[in-house]
C-alpha cells in the first residue's frame, strides 16, 4: 500500500524543542491534518514530511509505487503549497507551469492546467506576470502549481490564506476530486481546512 510513515519525529532549534516523538502514517486515499496554534511546529513538520527540512530525530519513509525510501527519492511525485516554495514573479502562470513541468521532468498536461486555472478564476490573468498578482491570486496559483503535475502526495500549508470565497471553494472542490488517488497532508489552524481531512495530528506549544 502506498503510504507515508513518520516514526518518532522530533525537531530542535538549538536547545529549543519544537516537538518530539511524532509518529503516524497516512496512505493513498487518506488525508491528515497537522493541527495546532501558531508556533506549534505545523509548518516545520510539513516541511520535514515533504523533504524540505531535516528532522532532528526520527525518520520519514515513503512507500510509493512498490518503492521505499526518503522523500527526496520521490520529489517529482510530490506537490507542495507553502510560503517557502517560490515562483518566478517575472513569468506568467502559463510560463511558470511550463518551467515547472520541465524542471520536474514530467509531461505537461496543458488541458489539466487550463482547467485548474479556470477553476481558480485566473483565466483572464493567465498571461500576467505573477509579480502583478494580489496576495490572494498568488496563493491560488501556488495551489495550482502544486497540483498541475498530478502528484501522488500533496502537502498544503494553510492553503486558503488570503483567498476570497471563490478561491476557498475551488481548493475544497479540487481536494475532493483528488482525494481518492492521493495522499493529502494539510497544515492549518483553520477549522474549515481541518474538516477536509479524515485524521488529525495535534501539535501543542
Amino acid at each position: 500500500m502506498d503510504k507515508i510513515v513518520a516514526d518518532s519525529i522530533g525537531k530542535n532549534f538549538g536547545q529549543y524543542m519544537i516537538f518530539k516523538d511524532m509518529s503516524f502514517e497516512v496512505g493513498r486515499g487518506g488525508s491528515i491534518c497537522l493541527w495546532g496554534p501558531n508556533g506549534s511546529g505545523k509548518s516545520t513538520l510539513l516541511k520535514i514530511l515533504c523533504g524540505l527540512s531535516r528532522a532532528s530525530k526520527g525518520e520519514i519513509t515513503y512507500h510509493l509505487n512498490n518503492k521505499k525510501g526518503k522523500p527526496f527519492l520521490f520529489k517529482n511525485q510530490i506537490g507542495v503549497t507553502a510560503p517557502d516554495v517560490r515562483l518566478y514573479d517575472e513569468l506568467s502562470p502559463c510560463e511558470n507551469l511550463q518551467f515547472l513541468s520541465s524542471a520536474r521532468g514530467v509531461k505537461q498536461d496543458s488541458q489539466y492546467e487550463s482547467m485548474l486555472i479556470d477553476e481558480f478564476g485566473l483565466t483572464e490573468q493567465k498571461d500576467w506576470p505573477i509579480g502583478k498578482f494580489s496576495s490572494g491570486m498568488k496563493q491560488k496559483f501556488h495551489v495550482i502549481s502544486s497540483l498541475a503535475h498530478k502528484p501522488s502526495v500533496v502537502f498544503l500549508d494553510e492553503p486558503t490564506s488570503f483567498m476570497d470565497e471563490n478561491g476557498k471553494k475551488a481548493v475544497e472542490k479540487t481536494i475532493a476530486s483528488i482525494k481518492a488517488v492521493s495522499i493529502i497532508v494539510i497544515a492549518t489552524n483553520d477549522s474549515m481546512e481541518r474538516a477536509w481531512c479524515e485524521e488529525t495530528v495535534e501539535l501543542r506549544k
